[in-house]
């Protein structure tokens, strides 16, 4: 269906909703974005917890776990001079200067909150749906209703914090909250504190509190893959690790990643050995962990069992007592943070069905759309983006959505392959397939056979070399002649912030250098042809 009208209402201004907002206006639609907060970027706008502790933040220690060429929007990339990990600082001075270029904030109404979505009377005929909001802070206050041809919730994952029922939590005397609570360690000194939860905000707030806690404890479930954002001869972890093919078999490759990681943590990891595959979860992102566990600042111990009046007792018998405060890192679930009159956006399992995690399942008119709603294993902001890109696409008209029975069919296949694949909640999607998947329901999938014979070198940095947002500005709506250079240049960029003093480096040419070229060109086309003819 096409929109004649044209007007989107955008829920959310993180970096789904920044990227909705400019995707809806290059493809000529008229966006209206609703925010709570008096600021653009989401969890990257950092707020301490007097006024907000209801809006999730990052802690004030936040540093990103991607590297900055992986981890940006498509056509605007990080200023050079950047640090390759960025404090959450920077991420927001990013937000800011891509809203200025774009002009996307005269679009969005801050200090707002939706509360309620609902079909229009007229939603049988026209698909268009009524946005029902209220000024953030003022409850009680007058609603205002208003219809839209279109609309995209950019509300994310991380709106619901989940609190597990643990035996005798109720009676427990210390202080507890959850992870999204938490901002900085100083109310922590000189405590005995819990950390309940593996996953990268625990092991930020285990690592930050250790700093003046008198002792930490790391509680977990299961193991983790601990690693960081450097890996072998220094190179990003995840422009190292997220690639579209190796020069070695995938399997091989896996192996010899694990091996890496576990000779460089042996000791750390004694308590944390996983027994998931690597790639079935996000790995545990921290330089500073495993030496927290290696000085004793941090202890790993089991799951909770139950809590007492002063201590909690761990699923492996161990105890510990006088413990003055516990930290939840236990996750979030899935929920849309408004009420909605619309059988289809009902939750099933913990989720909403969303076809290719972007539209619903069972709505007459695809004018409704999903973003961020799952976990990356790699970079959001580049997967949100072709979300978006997609979305306003189709509000326009220009793409087409399968039957219901065939999105239903590819819906069902996904989750069986997600809890196959995946560790629970089973919304994880690999940064490279995921990518590709929506880039190539926008025409915006490189043939890399026909890019091979016009710009080999680039198509090899393409299959071969760091998997980067640019690959999907080479051809399709919004091709940018940029995107060339940005691939070609992305190791000159990595390299820029580290080279802050003037050093002469000598450098002896391989024999071997010309033999592993024809090598490596041999295997690349043959790489190609597999790929696109198989």
């Amino acid at each position: 269906m096409e929109i004649t009208s044209k007007t989107v209402a955008i829920i959310g201004c993180g970096v789904s909703g920044l990227a909705a907002v400019k995707c809806c206006l290059d493809e000529g639609l008229q966006p209206t974005c609703i925010e709570r907060a008096d600021d653009i970027g989401g969890l990257w706008y950092y707020r301490d917890n007097s006024e907000h502790q209801a809006m999730t933040t990052v802690y004030k220690s936040t540093i990103t776990t991607g590297n900055k060429e992986g981890m940006c929007y498509s056509d605007f990339p990080f200023p050079k001079e950047w640090p390759n990990s960025l404090r959450h600082s920077y991420v927001k001075k990013y937000c800011d200067m891509y809203a200025d270029k774009f002009g996307l904030n005269e679009h969005i109404r801050f200090s707002t909150r939706v509360t309620r979505l609902a079909q229009a009377p007229d939603y049988e005929t026209t698909g268009r749906w009524v946005v029902t909001t209220q000024p953030e802070g003022s409850a009680g206050s007058e609603e205002t209703s208003q219809e839209f041809d279109a609309v995209m919730i950019c509300t994310g994952m991380f709106n619901n914090p989940h609190i597990p029922d643990f035996p005798g939590l109720d009676v427990f005397q210390g202080k507890v909250i959850h992870s999204q609570a938490y901002r900085t360690p100083d109310e922590y000194k000189d405590k005995r504190v819990v950390v309940v939860g593996i996953g990268n905000s625990g092991g930020d707030a285990a690592t930050d509190v250790s700093r003046l806690a008198s002792q930490v404890y790391l509680s977990c479930r299961r193991g983790v893959w601990l690693t960081g954002r450097r890996g072998d001869n220094g190179y990003p972890f995840d422009l190292e690790v997220i690639r579209r093919y190796y020069w070695v078999p995938l399997k091989l490759k896996m192996m010899l990643l694990k091996k890496s990681i576990e000779r460089r943590n042996k000791f750390a990891m004694a308590s944390l050995q996983p027994s998931h595959d690597l790639l079935a979860c996000e790995p545990q992102m921290s330089e500073q962990l495993p030496d927290c566990i290696m000085n004793g600042s941090v202890v790993i111990r089991a799951g909770p069992a139950r809590f007492t009046k002063t201590g909690l007792e761990f699923e492996d018998g161990t105890f510990e007592d006088d413990i003055d405060a516990v930290i939840m890192a236990s996750g979030y679930r899935f929920k849309i943070p408004f009420e909605v009159d619309c059988p289809a956006l009902e939750m099933k399992d913990g989720s909403v069905p969303l076809y290719k995690l972007v539209f619903p399942l069972g709505l007459k008119h695809n004018t409704l759309s999903f973003s961020g709603a799952m976990e990356v294993l790699g970079a959001v902001i580049p997967c949100v983006e072709l979300q978006a890109r997609w979305a306003a696409r189709v509000f326009k008209g220009l793409a087409k959505l399968p039957s219901q029975l065939e999105m239903q069919a590819e819906v069902t296949m996904t989750d069986e392959l997600m809890k196959k694949s995946f560790l629970p909640p089973h919304r994880h999607v690999g940064a490279v397939a995921y990518g590709d998947s929506i880039a190539t329901e926008i025409g915006a999938r490189p043939n890399f056979l026909k890019l091979f014979f016009t710009h080999p070198v680039l198509t090899l940095r393409c299959l071969f070399g760091p998997h980067v947002p640019y690959v999907y500005r080479l051809t399709g709506p919004g091709k940018t002649e940029e995107a060339k250079k940005a691939i070609n240049t992305v190791w000159e960029r990595v390299l820029a912030p580290t080279v802050t003093r003037r050093v002469e480096v000598k450098r002896e040419s391989s024999p071997l250098a010309f033999q592993f070229l024809c090598l490596s060109i041999v295997a690349s086309v043959t790489a190609i042809l597999f790929v696109q003819f198989w």
